[in-house]
């Protein structure tokens, strides 16, 4: 067999190894650019599942306040005021690490619920490196207040109020954080 012919068989065989280096390089650069279109869409739907269990938390605080209020009126609000919401919840999410005193955030899990006892604080932790999006905070702390409206029904009784409980944003930033 001649060695121009024993070339061609080689050739016919398979790839040359510079042939499958670039190869290799190509595909890396697209799998990159690839993932780095995707980031802000997976921190984008992170956020999204936070705000829906927040609207959930909303309606189970509304039946908690309702039948507070019909059993034990202002006491019994302010108790449900300092109850975690996840206890509002008929299953809690999985990602819901439980109830602590002041914890030191950075030794928990990244893309998971607590409740801070300590100031009766609901915490979510972005599982994103830096925040969900660009737009968005690297936490979302949620807090339930009293509202207290003035009667509008008898102008006469300006003394009587009409009470419930709100879930709200507050200051989403770490307690380190704000003190940088």
């Amino acid at each position: 067999m001649s060695a121009a012919r024993h070339r061609g068989m080689a050739q016919a065989r398979g790839f040359a190894l510079l042939e499958l280096a670039v190869a290799a390089v190509v595909f890396s650069l697209v799998a990159g650019v690839l993932l780095n279109r995707l980031v802000p869409y997976v921190g984008e739907s992170e956020y999204v599942a936070a705000k829906q269990l927040i609207g959930s938390l909303r309606t189970g605080l509304a039946v908690r306040s309702a039948r507070a209020v019909s059993q034990g009126g202002q006491g019994a609000l302010l108790a449900v005021a300092q109850e975690s919401p996840m206890n509002w919840l008929a299953d809690r999410p999985k990602n819901y690490l439980g109830e602590y005193y002041s914890p030191n955030e950075s030794e928990l899990r990244k893309g998971n619920w607590y409740f801070d006892k300590a100031n009766s604080t609901l915490v979510y932790l972005s599982a994103s490196s830096k925040s969900f999006s660009a737009e968005t905070p690297k936490f979302l702390r949620f807090k339930v207040e009293l509202l207290r409206v003035p009667n509008p029904v008898n102008p006469e009784i300006r003394s009587e109020v009409t009470e419930g409980l709100d879930l709200v944003e507050i200051d989403s930033q770490p307690a380190a954080e704000v003190m940088n």
